[in-house]
């Protein structure tokens, strides 16, 4: 086994002989989530370590916990995606990562492949689009789907042999349960966030549109194109403002059809990883012991199993 295995995407392969469950983990989401809530840390040459150490037992507790027989590590690959080519301003309130947190990105791509874990990333890409394009074809080959994150935009690719684990609250999401926590099916999440917005990535949605009205425009229409294809009707559903709504659904057109390619999720990246690139067998000891010593990280090192 290769010590890191650094993927730029994936086209699947044969299928393994026996389908079996893939994890496939937001892992940009942990690295953010170990730097805010793991005190300052630094290796042996004065390296902030922080996020990687926090990652690094988030993923060894994650291996000891569920046993991954397939599992895949996805990473941003930068700040510039082609969402930003569409809207400039896609993300742009969120600002620079802390200084102190730049280096570790890195260091953190480096120990998940250390760790055994095969390591996803593709230029222009999100690590959602790595994750919605692993979705399908792995579930076209067979397999079950465990997606790895506490963000509520992946809820839109459940489905059958889709599951959603947070980590963080160990807490999981179905498909069946998507209408009580978020107000609407799974498949009408995107749509939801296109006409409502999303503050934390910066997405405008309709103007004057909030989860309440969204929530009963696709309970009534179904999807976005159904509700600008019959804006009369808006007047007539029973919410508050109806003739003001629909006002505002055509004031907004634009920037909901382009508040929709924000959120869509791209299912076709361009990638080279098989399935088989896929199988956790643990880490090689010598290769994850000396980049534990050089960072300061032995504790991640003594904890994850070996190959």
């Amino acid at each position: 086994m290769a010590s890191s295995r650094l993927i730029s995407g994936l086209i699947l392969g044969e299928p393994l002989a026996m389908a079996t469950t893939a994890y496939l983990i937001d892992t940009m989401a942990y690295v953010f989530r170990s730097f805010y809530a793991m005190r300052p840390m630094s290796a042996p040459d004065g390296t902030p370590i922080n996020a990687v150490f926090g990652l690094g037992m988030t993923l060894q507790k994650f291996v000891g916990d569920h046993q991954p027989e397939l599992a895949v590590c996805c990473y941003d690959a930068g700040a510039e995606t082609f969402r930003n080519r569409i809207y400039p301003a896609y993300k742009a309130n969120r600002g620079a990562p802390p200084p102190e947190l730049v280096p570790q990105f890195d260091l953190c791509r480096q120990l998940t492949g250390h760790m055994g874990f095969a390591t996803a990333i593709a230029p222009g890409y999100e690590a959602d689009d790595l994750i919605a394009t692993l979705t399908t074809r792995l579930r076209d080959s067979g397999h079950e789907v465990v997606i790895v994150t506490g963000d509520k935009d992946l809820a839109q690719l459940l489905g059958p042999g889709v599951k959603i684990f947070n980590l963080a609250k160990n807490d999981w999401w179905h498909a069946a349960g998507v209408p009580r926590r978020m107000g609407v099916r799974a498949e009408q999440v995107g749509d939801l966030l296109a006409l409502m917005g999303d503050a934390s990535d910066n997405i405008p949605g309709v103007r004057g549109v909030g989860p309440k009205a969204a929530t009963v425009l696709l309970e009534a229409f179904g999807d976005l194109d159904a509700i600008y294809a019959d804006l009369d009707r808006v007047e007539t559903l029973p919410v508050r403002g109806a003739k003001g709504l629909r006002a505002r659904l055509e004031a907004g057109h634009e920037t909901a059809l382009l508040s929709r390619r924000l959120v869509a999720l791209d299912h076709e990246v361009p990638c080279d990883l098989t399935d088989e690139d896929l199988r956790y067998t643990g880490a090689v000891s010598t290769d994850l012991e000396a980049f534990a010593e050089t960072w300061g990280v032995e504790r991640v090192a003594a904890r994850t199993p070996r190959a």
